[in-house]
């Protein structure tokens, strides 16, 4: 995960792809108003930052029409449960596979990219603050549970934690590195 952020040097690769998967990564380019380049530039991205740990960390791809109908059915116990058993599990296990080294600033890259894959994320640092803003559009039991997860996370990890905001779009949250008992 370290130096994958714009801003970074760039190289020039060259490469054979076949013509009508080509066709297709243009006029997805245009349609989304960026350069091929850019495109490919961000599918080798999440390629190195999310795809190739997948597997390994037995995610499965699940719609969010489907996270809402199961969320809707659980009671808040249960949501606790289920978050505090197995919450930590992807950031930290992508921060082990990626092999950097489990401190603050590499943990703090890996919940935004685990956190990309819920929906919208801004994550925005200042003075040691790491603000982070998931839109996820799913429940308010899921950001109830993406909560739960974090503050699990923020504990086992010594970290502080405050939820900003909770509800059935979207968890505001502010990390910092400050010890708990401080």
């Amino acid at each position: 995960m370290n130096n994958i952020k714009n801003g970074d040097k760039t190289t020039n690769i060259s490469c054979r792809i076949e013509k009508l998967i080509y066709t297709k990564l243009s006029q997805e380019a245009i349609n989304k108003g960026i350069s091929v380049n850019s495109l490919v530039s961000s599918i080798f991205r999440h390629h190195i930052t999310w795809q190739k740990f997948s597997d390994e960390l037995g995610l499965v791809p699940m719609t969010k029409p489907l996270l809402k109908i199961i969320f809707e059915q659980l009671d808040e116990k249960t949501i606790k449960l289920i978050a505090q058993e197995f919450g930590g599990v992807v950031p930290k296990g992508l921060l082990y596979l990626s092999g950097n080294s489990m401190n603050f600033e590499n943990m703090m890259e890996a919940l935004e990219i685990n956190a990309k894959r819920f929906g919208l994320v801004k994550h925005t640092t200042q003075d040691g603050v790491h603000d982070f803003n998931i839109h996820h559009g799913i429940s308010r039991n899921f950001s109830q549970f993406l909560g739960v997860v974090h503050q699990k996370l923020a504990e086992d990890l010594s970290y502080k934690l405050e939820i900003c905001n909770l509800d059935k779009n979207m968890l505001c949250m502010q990390f910092s590195e400050a010890k708990l008992n401080s």
